[in-house]
C-alpha cells in the first residue's frame, strides 16, 4: 500500500466520523478534530494544525449547512448578521495563533477541552428550547448575540475548532433560540467563519505540507455531513454530546498531563 492511500485510508474514515457528528449538533467536528490531530501529528505547529481543522470544518459545514437549508432550518437573518460579526475575529485569531509555540497550544487546548466537556456533561446541546422564541428576534438580543459571536469568532479561529460547540449552546442557552433553529444557522455561520479563517491561513504558506491530509479529511467529512443532519431529525443529541463530552476530557486532561510527563 502506497504512503498517500495508507494516510487516506486513515484519515478519510476519521473525516466521516467527525462529518456526521459536527452536523449532528451543529458543532463542525473542530473540537473533535484538533485533539485527534494533536496525537496524530505531535510534531506540526498549532498554526497547521489549525490550518488542516479549519478546512476541514468548511467542508463540513458547507456540506452540512446544503442539507439545513433544504430542510428550512437556518435562520438567515441571525446567520448573515453572527457571519459578518465573527469574520475579522477570525481572520485576527488565524494571524495570533502563529506566535504561540506547540508547548503552550497544548495545555490551552487541554484547559478549553476540559472546560467545554463539564459544560457539556451538565448541559448537553439541543436540551433546551424556549417556546416564546420566534423569528422577528429583538433587536437586543440580535445586538448581543452579533457581540457574542464576534468574541467566538476570535476564539474558535485561534482554536482552529470553528467555534460550534461554543457557538451552539451560546444560541441556545443565551438567546433562547430552539436546538434545531440554532444547529442549522451555527453550521451556515460556520461555513463563512472557517473558510474566511483557511483562506487567511493560505495566504500565510500553512498548507505548504497539509493539503493532502486535509483533502483526505475533507472527503471523510462532505461523506458524513449529510448523514449526521438526517439523523439530527430523528434522534436527540443530548446523550451522544454528553458521550462526547467525557472524551473531549480525556483527551484534554492528556495534554495537560504531557506538562508533568
Amino acid at each position: 500500500m502506497s504512503p498517500e492511500l495508507s494516510e487516506f485510508v486513515r484519515l478519510a474514515p476519521l473525516g466521516i466520523v467527525v462529518g456526521v457528528f459536527g452536523t449532528l449538533v451543529g458543532a463542525g467536528g473542530g473540537a473533535v478534530m484538533v485533539p485527534v490531530l494533536l496525537v496524530l501529528l505531535p510534531h506540526e505547529t498549532p498554526a497547521t494544525i489549525t490550518a488542516i481543522s479549519l478546512a476541514t470544518v468548511f467542508f463540513n459545514a458547507y456540506s452540512g449547512t446544503v442539507t439545513y437549508m433544504r430542510m428550512g432550518r437556518v435562520d438567515y437573518r441571525l446567520g448573515v448578521l453572527f457571519t459578518l460579526a465573527s469574520l475579522p475575529g477570525a481572520v485576527f485569531g488565524a494571524l495570533l495563533i502563529r506566535q504561540i509555540p506547540r508547548n503552550l497550544f497544548d495545555p490551552l487546548f487541554g484547559i478549553l477541552l476540559v472546560s467545554l466537556g463539564c459544560f457539556l456533561i451538565a448541559n448537553p446541546l439541543g436540551s433546551a428550547a424556549d417556546n416564546s422564541w420566534s423569528a422577528s428576534t429583538s433587536d437586543r438580543r440580535t445586538l448581543f448575540g452579533s457581540i457574542g459571536s464576534a468574541y467566538i469568532g476570535v476564539l474558535s479561529s485561534l482554536m482552529g475548532i470553528g467555534g460550534g460547540i461554543i457557538h451552539v449552546p451560546f444560541l441556545i442557552r443565551v438567546l433562547r433560540i430552539p436546538a434545531h433553529i440554532a444547529t442549522a444557522t451555527s453550521h451556515f455561520v460556520l461555513t463563512f467563519v472557517a473558510l474566511t479563517a483557511t483562506v487567511t491561513h493560505f495566504a500565510m504558506g500553512e498548507f505548504n505540507h497539509g493539503l493532502a491530509p486535509t483533502m483526505y479529511l475533507a472527503v471523510g467529512v462532505m461523506m458524513g455531513a449529510p448523514a449526521g443532519a438526517v439523523i439530527s431529525t430523528r434522534i436527540q443529541g443530548s446523550l451522544i454530546v454528553r458521550l462526547l463530552a467525557v472524551a473531549l476530557c480525556l483527551v484534554g486532561l492528556r495534554l495537560l498531563a504531557r506538562l508533568f510527563l
